[in-house]
């Protein structure tokens, strides 16, 4: 169902997943979709909510008119509701009508609108949101070149503060579906549930304490790829070894949907046993 979607778009679907279980909803609602769309794309965000606190008064409002129930386990499937799966149905939709070969976060966002009786469309409505500016809107971003300004590469600086932080998922959802990180063992993971499966391991391990991300340097090549260098160093002085030190270099490549990240190769700053490390 979900080859022509963009990795950004694949993404908010996943990220939809992970609030319906956080809601305790045994289904992925509109609201859920809504959350997260602007939870991976910001940059929608920033232009037709008004910034970041527009996506926050969003997730305010759904905080006080639904009720929370136990947390779902994120490994239990959560399947998409009937008004999500039209959604999706009408998002394929626009996206031939702008005569687009993948869908994107942003035709998930007119198909929200289209499906107008419910509960995230009401949300978008209010902030100002209306289906036809935002078809116009997007008809002219498509049509002239000129006004497609290129994204700021924020998976780097996202990169440095998951792993950072110790945020298994956030880091994980960064690359792409068949994204490969190589630990500071030399052990390769593929694909983002692998990969949250191996820095969850880093994050448990002894001595694991939050670190300082930096970005040594990023190299462009051309002008759809780039090669980053971040260091995480301690954030105060511990007598033991931290796991969570390490060097990493990070490839990314840039497609319709944004900066995705194919490659991760860390290193580590201090040694560490096998067992430390997992």
């Amino acid at each position: 169902m979900f080859e022509r979607y963009t990795e950004k778009a694949r993404r908010a679907i996943f990220f939809a997943r992970y609030e319906a279980s956080q809601y305790g909803s045994m289904t992925i609602e509109t609201e859920h979709l809504l959350l997260g769309i602007l939870r991976e794309d910001q940059a929608i965000a920033r232009r037709f909510l008004h910034g970041k606190s527009g996506a926050q008064s969003v997730r305010d409002e759904i905080e006080r008119e639904i009720t929370r129930g136990e947390r779902i386990s994120t490994s239990v499937e959560v399947p998409l509701s009937a008004e999500c799966m039209r959604i999706l149905n009408m998002a394929a939709e626009e996206s031939e009508r702008l005569g687009q070969k993948n869908i994107g976060t942003e035709h998930m966002l007119l198909g929200v609108l289209r499906e107008g009786g419910c509960f995230a469309a009401r949300l978008l409505n209010e902030r100002g949101l209306e289906l036809a500016w935002l078809r116009d809107e997007l008809a002219k971003r498509s049509d002239d070149p000129q006004k497609k300004a290129p994204e700021e590469i924020v998976s780097i600086m996202r990169l440095a503060w998951a792993w950072g932080s110790g945020q298994a998922f956030e880091f994980s959802t960064m690359f792409a579906t068949d994204g490969q990180f190589v630990d500071s063992r030399g052990d390769l993971w593929i694909g983002p549930a692998h990969i949250s499966e191996a820095v969850r391991r880093v994050f448990t391990a002894e001595g694991w304490a939050k670190t300082q991300g930096k970005i040594e340097d990023v190299q462009f090549v051309g002008s759809r790829a780039a090669v980053a260098t971040l260091v995480w160093e301690p954030t105060e002085k511990l007598e033991k070894p931290n796991p969570g030190c390490v060097r990493m270099t990070a490839i990314l490549t840039q497609k319709a949907e944004g900066w995705i990240i194919s490659r991760v190769q860390a290193t580590a700053l201090q040694p560490q046993s096998r067992s430390a490390a997992g």
